[in-house]
């Protein structure tokens, strides 16, 4: 039996938001079973262990962390910064594999209002994410016998798309039949239903409750990060942070699942869709992406001669 805890960064709702020009959900994949118990333990200690502190499960944020706001504010930075590290290396000691589903969301809401049909079924960039991550978790799990990849999958609160997720996935999914390889067959007696390799539907909990949410939120975060310091070129906070987000994002590269589960091959209009809606020059297969460089608000030397042009023309007067 296999758990999936589902979290988000970079959130825009319903509308776009220059300021959040991409959302990253993550999904974290384990066998744990009876042993969640104990990774909870293990976890609580690590972050303990480093910070020689008692922080609360739910000020465990890894946004709060980064910046060293709230319950880490009084954490120094090359702390914070270890924390990031050994949270990353432990999951990956643990075995979690993720599910990395990038949706920009410009692209998603020119589509959008284009008439698009699975952009409008699909409402908004958090739910394509989820039930990128959802397919992605049928496709890979598919094939294996005995119930042995039948999946728990929980999901992080989100209150005001919680309704719509569990809507759309109650609803009639055969459109996402070339997503996952799923067949129907007239002359058969039985067909299984679609998204057997789920456990019943997706739970949501609030992420103060679950370790291993928050393990997913700041694995998106780093995706998160990295893709609007590449290709939405956004100003590094301090010198060497692409460098830094760069280095865990590689350890994030090394658990993945296989690419064709986040990004299956064919030219079927669901399957195009997901492609189409991803960050620019970012795949689940490359992984890895060309920065692009940070367009300052004025170009300098233009305005160098725009300034010299403005005083000859005063000192002429």
């Amino acid at each position: 039996m296999y758990t999936c805890y589902i979290d988000e960064s970079g959130h825009c709702g319903n509308k776009y938001n220059p300021a959040q020009p991409v959302e990253v959900l993550v999904g974290v994949m384990n066998n744990l079973g009876l042993k969640l118990p104990k990774t909870q333990r293990e976890f609580l200690q690590l972050v303990t262990k480093l910070t020689q502190r008692d922080i609360a499960v739910t000020e465990l944020k890894a946004s709060q962390a980064y910046r060293g706001q709230n319950a880490w504010s009084g954490i120094d930075a090359a702390t914070r910064m270890q924390l990031f590290e050994e949270i990353l290396n432990w999951a990956a000691e643990r075995s979690c594999k993720y599910f990395v589903a990038p949706i920009d969301s410009k692209r998603f809401f020119e589509r959008k209002a284009g008439g698009c049909e699975t952009a409008n079924r699909l409402k908004a960039p958090y739910i394509a994410g989820a039930m990128n991550i959802v397919l992605a978790i049928e496709r890979c799990q598919s094939g294996t016998n005995n119930n042995k990849g039948k999946t728990w999958v929980v999901f992080d609160e989100q209150k005001n798309l919680d309704e719509d997720l569990k809507r759309l996935l109650l609803s009639d999914l055969a459109w996402t039949d070339p997503y996952t390889g799923y067949t129907f067959s007239k002359r058969k007696a039985y067909n299984p239903p679609r998204l057997d390799e789920i456990f019943d539907i997706p739970y949501f909990s609030p992420s103060h409750g679950s370790v291993m949410i928050q393990v997913a939120d700041w694995v998106a975060f780093v995706v998160n990060k990295y893709l609007l310091l590449t290709v939405y070129g956004f100003p590094e906070k301090f010198e060497g942070e692409l460098d830094q987000i760069t280095r865990w994002y590689g350890i994030v590269g090394k658990c993945l699942v296989k690419h064709t589960a986040i990004e299956p091959p064919g030219k079927d209009s669901v399957v195009q869709f997901f492609r189409e809606v991803r960050p620019a020059g970012w795949s689940a297969k490359e992984w890895q992406v060309a920065p692009r460089i940070a367009q300052p608000a004025v170009d300098a030397i233009a305005q160098v001669r725009i300034d010299v042009l403005t005083m000859s023309r005063t000192v002429k007067n």
